[in-house]
């Protein structure tokens, strides 16, 4: 039987580079609070969040994945650009092709703007924020599926909390 070790439950952009949400499907978004300081929201996405592709083994032809239910939070979101075009139907989740880190900058002292592409099969979401953080709301678990049903992830949720 395959295992996985959760490496953590809290990921940032410093773990850019070792993530990749090619697949994972977003249950929906919403916007947080306004920073009183930057005038600024939070933008939170409620995610399933595939941590390893396993290979079929034959005589299986499926791939099969360690899944998690996650909270994806860009802090102090501005430059917000969406297109979406769903005009063949509302029949599935937005599915998400690739997470593009497309420029950071220092605006001042080790305060980072990064700018993000969140490239959809149906589109792209596009703006700027001062960093992320993923929390991961419960173990990851082994399924044929790319996305997990509602008891397996529990409701939808934009809390920054994760698993203990």
């Amino acid at each position: 039987m395959e295992t996985f070790e959760l490496k953590k439950s809290i990921w940032t952009e410093q773990d850019y580079d070792n993530m990749g949400w090619h697949d994972c499907n977003i249950y929906g978004m919403v916007f947080k609070e306004v920073n009183k300081e930057t005038g600024f929201s939070d933008l939170a996405f409620d995610i399933d969040y595939i941590f390893k592709w396993i290979n079929p083994i034959r005589p299986k032809i499926n791939f099969l994945f360690w899944i998690s239910p996650c909270t994806l939070v860009f802090k102090n979101t501005y430059g917000l650009v969406i297109n979406i075009d769903r005009r063949g139907g509302l029949t599935d989740m937005l599915e998400v092709a690739d997470i593009i880190l497309v420029s950071k900058h220092e605006e001042e002292k080790n305060k980072w703007v990064y700018e993000w592409h969140i490239e959809l099969q149906d589109g792209y979401i596009k703006f700027k924020s001062y960093g992320y953080t993923q929390y991961v709301r419960k173990y990851p678990i082994l399924t044929e599926s790319i996305m997990l049903s509602l008891e397996e992830r529990g409701e939808i949720s934009f809390e920054p909390i994760s698993m203990q």
